[in-house]
């Protein structure tokens, strides 16, 4: 009898021992998964950083494009305000031209008509003494040298014409090819800025789903110590209680061998009972420690449709991604953007701009998510607060908004 009960005690244990193991299989087994996190959060993270370094290479190379296109406008200004004060030179040129070329056309009438040139000997033969001569000689030389030179000067001026036209056709021809080059190294490096934000955005939404599944891992392993723990010192009671029971039991067994049977039959139904109990308890437990809270599923707020300004739409889908309502587009605003953008062709912005806070401007940037993200990454922005363009983007009393459009310049009014 007393072995029996040694050997109830000794099977007690050992599923007791046996229900301890899967606990710390899956603590460790955890641990290997956070570990695997770690080092996939390590290399995320790597790629990050390298991601974020080419975007800020391509703003700065955006940036130096931005200054050169500044430069090459104000040159083609200037060239064309000397083009215009060319044209004035030219217009009285022409007036000078026009006029030698009938003083020197009547000339020529006058000597073929009037006989000038013998009329011009009569005057030298005319003469009263060899110095009146002289003097009328030189008089008729000067004349002819006055000619001479007008005729000449006529040639100079003409030539300057010719020249001052070339050099200024040349000198606009140099500055629309390089404005054509930087345009397209500009749309070049803007695509590539707009991949890797893509890029970025991708490997940010890595990062954070790996982050919140190191993080469930950690409580998974986190329950898991705790059950262990709850259940080694619930073996340690039950061992303990098991002991005495047995001791009790031995002692009646002495005293009587019929009691003993009975009490042989009680212990195992004790026993048993203690299995059965702790088995529940253990299931309980493991329930407990599993039970994960409901997740509410995100609210998406799709954008209203009812414009297909590229520019509106990649505002919306920003203002969407940062929890705030979308906004309606507005024909009135998108009309008074407009009529703006077209009076700062010369890229300088009005006095008025800094103090008003429903506007902002972009010059050189394309329509679409180019401009919605360089406003707010504030790339080749100036404003008071250094945040003033994605305030303006997120502000989440906006309820409409109209994009205009002048060449390279946009212009964004909210309402």
């Amino acid at each position: 009898m007393k072995k029996k009960n040694l050997f109830m005690t000794f099977l007690y244990i050992s599923s007791v021992a046996l229900t301890a193991v899967p606990l710390t299989s899956m603590a460790e087994s955890n641990s290997q998964a956070i570990d695997n996190k770690d080092k996939e959060i390590s290399a995320l993270k790597s790629q990050q950083s390298e991601v974020s370094q080419q975007i800020s290479s391509l703003e700065d190379e955006i940036t130096t494009i931005y200054d050169k296109g500044i430069d090459l406008n104000q040159q083609k200004t200037k060239l064309t305000q000397s083009s215009e004060k060319l044209e004035k030179e030219i217009t009285d040129l022409n007036a000078r031209i026009e006029k030698r070329t009938e003083a020197i056309q009547n000339q020529g009438r006058n000597v073929q008509v009037n006989g000038q040139g013998s009329k011009m000997l009569d005057i030298v033969l005319n003469s009263e003494s060899i110095s009146d001569a002289v003097g009328r000689i030189q008089a008729i030389s000067n004349i002819l040298t006055a000619n001479n030179d007008l005729i000449k000067q006529q040639q100079e001026d003409k030539s300057a014409v010719e020249t001052k036209k070339s050099d200024i056709q040349e000198n606009l021809k140099s500055v629309e090819k390089a404005n054509e080059q930087l345009s397209k190294e500009k749309e070049n490096l803007i695509a590539k800025q707009a991949d890797l934000n893509v890029l970025k955005g991708d490997i940010d939404s890595q990062t954070s789903s790996a982050e919140n599944s190191k993080n469930t891992l950690l409580k998974e392993q986190q329950d898991a110590l705790k059950a262990q723990k709850e259940s080694a010192a619930k073996a340690e009671k039950e061992k303990k209680q098991a002991a005495a029971t047995e001791a009790t039991t031995t002692a009646k067994a002495e005293q009587a061998s019929s009691e003993s049977e009975t009490t042989a039959a009680t212990d195992s139904q004790t026993t048993a009972s203690n299995n059965t109990n702790e088995s529940t308890s253990n299931n309980n437990s493991s329930n407990q420690g599993n039970t994960t809270a409901p997740v509410t599923p995100p609210t998406v707020t799709t954008p209203p449709s009812n414009s297909s300004d590229a520019t509106f739409q990649a505002l919306n889908a920003l203002r969407v991604a940062h929890g705030l309502h979308p906004v309606s587009w507005s024909d009135g605003l998108a009309a008074s953007a407009a009529g703006r953008a077209a009076s700062m062709q010369d890229y300088q912005v009005p006095a008025d701009h800094w103090n008003r806070g429903d506007e902002v401007i972009a010059f050189m940037f394309a329509p679409g998510n180019s401009v919605i993200m360089a406003w707010y990454n504030e790339t080749n922005m100036t404003s008071p607060s250094g945040m003033g363009h994605r305030n303006w983007e997120l502000n989440p009393n906006m309820t409409s908004v109209g994009f205009g459009y002048a060449g390279d310049v946009i212009v964004g009014h909210s309402a």
